[in-house]
Formats: structure tokens, C-alpha cells, sequence
């Protein structure tokens, strides 16, 4: 299992002010969570997910000029960062660059997630979407026409009749039985 999370660091050359916003964008993250987001801690996004999940997660974070951390859960020792150099920017906070051998474009759209109140729907590159509040569940269907039945000559009871009309039969008579006996076994 692994999990993909962001301390806050940018791609090299990028605007500070650009990423947040993109970021802002993908997870519709308020300025609270970007704060959280931007603070410089260490924050999990997805945890106990599948190595491909993880990277495209990584994919579109990346294309969004922040970097994050793919780390390995089902190691036995402690997760461990997969390909990550650090690479300090004076003017701006340490940048990470994250280095992976799966081009983007081989990389498909991840499935719904829930990670920080976030779904898969509010990342473009995941290929998810929602109706808008209100939307139909379904497609229209078409009408079908009202079936008509020839009901004329058909009558209803009053109230409290017996539904059971009751004929008068004989009573069969019993059968005979006079040439049956009983034989021990």
C-alpha cells in the first residue's frame, strides 16, 4: 500500500502564488486547507492506496507545479520516500523534485477518492464528474402508452356479497372399499 503526501514544496521556477491557486482549484480547497496545505508540514492526501492510484495522484499534483511524496506502506521498515531529491531555492520554500520512470500521458485517471473531504471528481486529470445538485439520476425514459382493456361486460358485486357463488351440488358418494384389506408385514 502506499500514500501520497505534500509538505508544501513547488516545482523548481514555479509561482508560489500560481501552484496555490491551481492546487485551490483541483481539491476546491478553501484558504484554510490551503494554508494547511502550504504550512510546510507534512500532509497525507490519500493513504492505503495502490502504487498506480498514488502516481496519478503524483501525475496531477505535479502538473500543478507542487510536488508530493509517494510513499511505500507495505515496506517493513519505515515508509521511505520513492525517488525524491531535495533541491533548495533561496527566495522560496525547499523544493522537491519527484522523479518517476511512468510517463504522464501512460498514467490513467484514478477512481473517486475521499481524501481531505476531497474527491476524485474535484481533480480534472482523474477524468471524474458530479451532477450539479438537483440533477435527475436517470435518463428520461420514454412513455409508454396506457394499455387499453374492453371492460364492458363485466359487472362488480355490492358491498358484502360472497365473491364464491354456491352451487348446490350432491355430495359424491364414498367409495367402496368393501375388497381391500389389511395384511400384516
Amino acid at each position: 500500500m502506499y500514500e501520497v503526501a505534500f509538505s508544501g514544496q513547488i516545482a523548481e521556477g514555479a509561482d508560489l502564488d500560481k501552484v496555490k491557486a491551481n492546487v485551490a482549484q483541483m481539491f476546491k480547497a478553501d484558504d484554510a486547507k490551503l494554508a494547511q496545505l502550504f504550512s510546510g508540514k507534512r500532509v497525507v492526501i490519500k493513504k492505503d492506496i495502490d502504487k498506480q492510484t498514488a502516481l496519478k495522484y503524483q501525475a496531477a499534483l505535479t502538473k500543478a507545479g507542487a510536488l508530493c511524496e509517494v510513499a511505500n506502506l507495505s515496506a517493513t521498515k519505515p515508509p521511505v520516500v520513492e525517488a525524491a531529491v531535495t533541491v533548495p531555492v533561496e527566495p522560496k520554500p525547499a523544493v522537491t523534485k519527484v522523479i518517476t520512470n511512468t510517463p504522464v500521458e501512460d498514467i490513467p485517471p484514478a477512481p473517486k477518492t475521499v481524501p481531505l473531504d476531497i474527491t476524485g471528481d474535484q481533480i480534472s486529470d482523474l477524468s471524474a464528474s458530479l451532477a450539479p445538485v438537483g440533477s435527475d439520476m436517470q435518463d428520461a425514459k420514454a412513455e409508454i402508452p396506457e394499455v387499453q382493456i374492453d371492460l364492458t361486460g363485466m359487472d362488480m358485486a355490492p358491498p358484502g356479497s360472497d365473491l364464491v357463488e354456491h352451487r348446490d351440488k350432491p355430495v359424491p358418494p364414498l367409495p367402496d372399499t368393501s375388497g381391500l384389506s389389511i395384511k400384516d408385514g
